[in-house]
């Protein structure tokens, strides 16, 4: 006999389902909510969940992927019972794996029709078939920290392997749920807790689970509580001084001249960061790649030179140039009318004496004039006393 679990917080429509999938000659469990029906999963082993996509402490879409997180429940089917007009919802909920949702309320008799098809369907694949699919999925839907509070939960061991949209690569290890190892590309050596880091600061690309046993070298000593305290508190950290920078695209320029300035201000650690930022500028992202080591020092070093006035979305060498570029049109104009005046003067100027010289002759000239009326005056004189 096929076995149902349904799992809705409103105790009228989950018991009359419960009635009706009995009547249909299939074995029934109800749940109130998500987390009941994750007790309830392991002894119960349904054939297919039929779950609101609202309920309370967990969504739908958020009891689903814990559920096939579960190497034992992966392949469970899952329906979805909708009583919202979003659409967008639905598609998502399509997107990710759910085999149908159906808008409340029910045609009870439709409704039972298409569950039996949906158990038929899944009744005739073979186990090789089955066997063939493993968790996989975005980071962006679901963290790297519930990742691994899942296989946690679950006591799994395997490998997730993350990927990155920058095309960088991560491995995280686990043996009955608890992580012993984490590596990234060229970081093998590394402190394990760092390469940890490293990925817990992916916030988009994709995930792949392999169950299986895992015999890798140690490098994470911590027990499990310790790895996601500290991953948590890290997290939080990280996410919360990226809040206050320009987004992770941004080209951002230094300025140099007030670098200087404030030597005596910065870290230890900036002098990494400035050879990452480049006299032409770089990305967000980019820097805090390049710098490798630990992201949080990075951005902490990024958030103290903005504090700073240091760094800016907008090259402070362009504004100089513009300067540079208005006082080189200024200068022309003033040499223009300069040479212009010079060259009125010219016109008075006798032939044979530079344009420049225009004010001296003037001078020469008006004290040659004086220097001969006091000589004509002088002679005069002299002549009347004789």
């Amino acid at each position: 006999m096929k076995r149902i679990l349904v799992v809705d917080s409103d105790e009228q429509v989950a018991s009359i389902l419960s009635i009706k999938l009995k009547q249909a000659g299939l074995e029934a469990e109800t749940a109130g909510n998500s987390a009941d029906a994750l007790k309830i999963i392991p002894d119960f082993c349904p054939d297919l969940i039929v779950s609101e996509m609202i309920l309370p402490k967990m969504s739908g879409i958020d009891f689903m992927k814990r559920v096939k997180m579960n190497p034992e429940m992966m392949r469970i089917p899952f329906v979805f019972l909708s009583s919202s007009r979003d659409v967008e919802n639905k598609i998502l909920a399509l997107d990710m794996g759910v085999t149908a949702v159906f808008a409340k309320p029910l045609f009870i008799n439709d409704f039972l029709k298409n569950i039996k098809e949906i158990l038929g369907e899944y009744g005739q694949k073979s186990v090789s078939d089955q066997a063939g699919s493993a968790p996989e999925g975005n980071v962006s839907d679901i963290s790297v920290l519930n990742l691994l509070s899942i296989l946690y939960e679950n006591k799994s061991s395997g490998e997730i392997e993350f990927s990155a949209s920058s095309d960088k690569k991560g491995t995280v290890f686990c043996e009955a749920g608890c992580v012993v190892r984490a590596e990234t590309e060229g970081g093998e050596n590394k402190d394990g807790m760092e390469e940890l880091f490293n990925i817990l600061s992916w916030s988009d690309g994709t995930f792949a689970v392999n169950y299986k046993d895992v015999d890798a070298e140690r490098n994470i000593s911590l027990p499990q509580e310790g790895i996601v305290g500290k991953a948590a508190e890290w997290l939080e950290r990280y996410t919360g001084i990226l809040k206050n920078l320009p987004p992770s695209d941004t080209v951002v320029y230094l300025d140099f001249a007030k670098f200087v300035e404030n030597l005596n201000k910065l870290p230890d650690d900036t002098d990494t960061v400035i050879r990452n930022i480049g006299e032409t500028g770089s990305r967000i992202c980019d820097i805090i790649d390049s710098c490798g080591g630990d992201r949080l020092n990075t951005v902490t070093c990024l958030k103290c030179l903005f504090d700073l006035s240091l760094l800016s979305v907008e090259n402070p060498d362009e504004g100089k140039l513009s300067e540079s570029s208005v006082g080189s049109v200024e200068n022309a104009e003033n040499k223009a009318e300069v040479a212009m005046m010079e060259a009125g003067q010219a016109e008075e100027t006798p032939a044979g004496i530079p344009a420049k010289a225009g004010k001296s002759w003037k001078l020469m000239l008006l004290f040659f004039l004086l220097a001969l009326l006091a000589a004509a005056a002088m002679f005069i004189y002299y002549r009347g006393l004789i």
